[in-house]
């Protein structure tokens, strides 16, 4: 066998085996696990409707006067007391941007006694409900936010003087308007802590007879904290 095709076989065979052990190396490679990176964690998401309790603390304000003469008759009440009730709403998000309605409904022990001259006059407030929008901004599991909407109100004026005693009721409307702050402790219960005032239009009360009409407006300041479940 001549030199050159000595050579020239082990070349040849050099370059077999560098071919099989590429070849080898690949099907080594191919074996390994592939990473795949994890998948990314769900973003949370305020919307959806959602139903709660509530309870808080109202402070209120009541000016009456006489309709007929307003320098006849006049005064001033400050009722206040503890409410509990429910709420329900919904809400839409946009990015970070969280749109929603809301409607609430609250009773409790609202009131306050006043004695001007010879009366006794007694103010309480059976129950109270808003119907409102809110707008908020989002923070991941936390939302702050602005609301407003009419406000409802029940409210009940009674005078005494001496055996004597009347009382009339009237259904108050206003507007109202507030903020707050919720937050989502698991997927399906979060707290809120929330303010709203309260501007309630005058309304005509009757006590002693036709000839004794009064003209009473209302305001109210409503603190309060609640749980929602979201559904």
């Amino acid at each position: 066998m001549t030199p050159s095709l000595t050579c020239k076989s082990a070349a040849a065979a050099f370059g077999l085996c560098l071919l099989a052990g590429m070849a080898h190396t690949s099907a080594e490679a191919a074996d390994l696990p592939v990473y795949v990176p994890p998948p990314p964690a769900p973003v949370w998401s305020w919307a959806g409707p959602y139903l709660g309790l509530h309870v808080g603390a109202v402070d209120g304000d009541i000016s009456a006067r006489g309709e007929e003469d307003p320098e006849d008759f006049e005064l001033k009440l400050d009722p206040n007391g503890i409410v509990g009730g429910v709420q329900a709403g919904y809400n839409f998000q946009f990015d970070s941007i969280v749109l929603g309605v809301e409607g609430d409904f609250s009773f409790g022990d609202v009131d306050d006694v006043a004695y001007p001259a010879d009366f006794r006059f007694e103010t309480q407030i059976d129950w109270m409900a808003t119907i409102r929008g809110r707008v908020g901004w989002a923070m991941d599991r936390t939302l702050f936010y602005a609301t407003g909407g009419a406000a409802f109100a029940d409210m009940e004026l009674k005078a005494s003087e001496g055996p004597f005693t009347d009382k009339d009721t009237q259904t108050m409307f206003g507007w109202t308007v507030g903020g707050g702050v919720e937050h989502a402790f698991t997927d399906y219960l979060s707290f809120k802590a929330e303010y709203l005032y309260a501007d309630f239009n005058k309304e005509t009360f009757t006590l002693g007879g036709e000839d004794e009409r009064g003209r009473a407006d209302l305001q109210t300041h409503t603190f309060r904290v609640g749980v929602n479940w979201l559904f």
